[in-house]
């Protein structure tokens, strides 16, 4: 299933860049309590790459995918969606403009059958009609389950269901926050494939935070590491681990 063309911004904002990426943070800054949990992070992402998003725990991962989707305002710093600013755009409205997310734990509707669970992501995008809703559950190999109660299911079918949900709203930009968390290694290696298949057919960005190195390693074109709320590398997967000061993040050594 081939990405439909969007025909311009769907968030209201200052005007857009010109050419710009399909997202863009500049010096995100948010604190806690006094606790700096990013401090000054840059991210960029274009349509159909994947874009993994590691570093050491605390080091900003999550906080940063929160202030991206709106669940959390940036105190300094701005947010950019196909160069149009929403930093201080509502969550809702960040949705209803493309963007999409998944959580660390999950926040499904367990009371509801797997296609109501998809059918609910969908009402975020006028596009997305009954086949759409079909199609990803086929997608996702979740068409023989989409009848059964969601709480039901195994953890590792729930997990789809959360992804499907997602791409009900026919998201520009895709977040992903443990998508692997209690997986099985076959169950990981079919979400890999699914991921592969989700970018080469819908176009849309994926940011992929995981512990699994993995995965992250192996499906993402590029990744940004995180210590201690600052981007500290991005670049190549592959090149990551031979830095010195991103093995000393991780490990707290040389």
């Amino acid at each position: 299933m081939s990405a439909s063309p969007v025909p311009g911004p769907r968030v209201r904002g200052t005007a857009p860049d010109a050419d710009p990426p399909l997202l863009r943070v500049t010096g995100a800054v948010k604190r806690f309590a006094g606790v700096t949990a990013l401090a000054g992070a840059d991210l960029t992402l274009a349509a159909g790459e994947v874009l993994g998003l590691i570093g050491p725990n605390g080091s900003g991962k999550t906080t940063l995918v929160n202030c991206i989707s709106g669940a959390l305002r940036v105190d300094g710093g701005d947010i950019r969606l196909q160069g149009r600013d929403i930093t201080r755009a509502s969550r809702a409205r960040r949705a209803r403009g493309g963007i999409a997310r998944t959580f660390q734990n999950l926040k499904l509707f367990g009371d509801l059958t797997v296609r109501e669970n998809v059918t609910v992501g969908g009402n975020a995008s006028a596009r997305t009609s009954r086949d759409e809703v079909e199609r990803l559950l086929a997608g996702l190999h979740l068409d023989g389950v989409a009848r059964e109660v969601v709480s039901d299911l195994p953890y590792g079918t729930q997990r789809r269901v959360e992804i499907a949900r997602a791409l009900a709203g026919d998201p520009r930009v895709l977040l992903l926050d443990e998508p692997a968390a209690g997986l099985n290694d076959g169950e990981t290696g079919e979400l890999r494939d699914q991921l592969r298949r989700i970018r080469d057919e819908r176009g849309c960005g994926i940011v992929v935070i995981d512990h699994d190195m993995n995965l992250v390693l192996s499906i993402s074109d590029r990744v940004q590491v995180l210590d201690e709320g600052r981007v500290i590398y991005e670049g190549p997967p592959q090149e990551a681990f031979e830095q010195p000061h991103v093995v000393e993040a991780y490990l707290g050594a040389s």
